[in-house]
């Protein structure tokens, strides 16, 4: 498990323009000197392109997760009817309340369009560690 803290990925991080890749995440850090557990953090990330230093600190949880089983996903999300944005699968989280765990893998999916549940939890255990 990496304990690692919003105010430290912010004091190391603050200066990127976003988005950016999780390739070029790690190539500044490398090349900046940035703190080896922020390094350490950014190798663990899904490899996908993140918006803003908030969508990178959106999976600090994500990182230290484990893997979230398809039953759980059929339980916290079975009533919807796909396709559906990452947007709108967070939205409906949490307005409905799911497990926090599922609502924290949500969060971390790529931005896309998902066309059934199967692919959610292929997109979500991907990137599990």
């Amino acid at each position: 498990m990496l304990n690692i803290s919003l105010n430290k990925l912010k004091n190391n991080l603050k200066s990127l323009m976003y988005p950016l890749s999780k390739k070029s995440l790690i190539k500044y850090a490398e090349e900046k000197g940035v703190d080896e557990q922020v390094l350490r953090f950014l190798k663990l990330l899904p490899s996908r392109e993140y918006e803003s230093l908030v969508d990178v600190s959106n999976c600090i949880d994500e990182v230290n997760r484990p893997k979230i089983n398809p039953a759980q996903l059929q339980k916290n999300l079975k009533q919807l009817s796909y396709p559906l944005s990452k947007k709108e699968l967070v939205m409906y989280a949490e307005e409905k309340g799911v497990d926090e765990q599922v609502l924290r893998a949500l969060r971390c999916l790529p931005s896309k369009e998902y066309q059934t549940l199967d692919e959610v939890n292929k997109a979500i255990n991907a990137s599990a560690g």
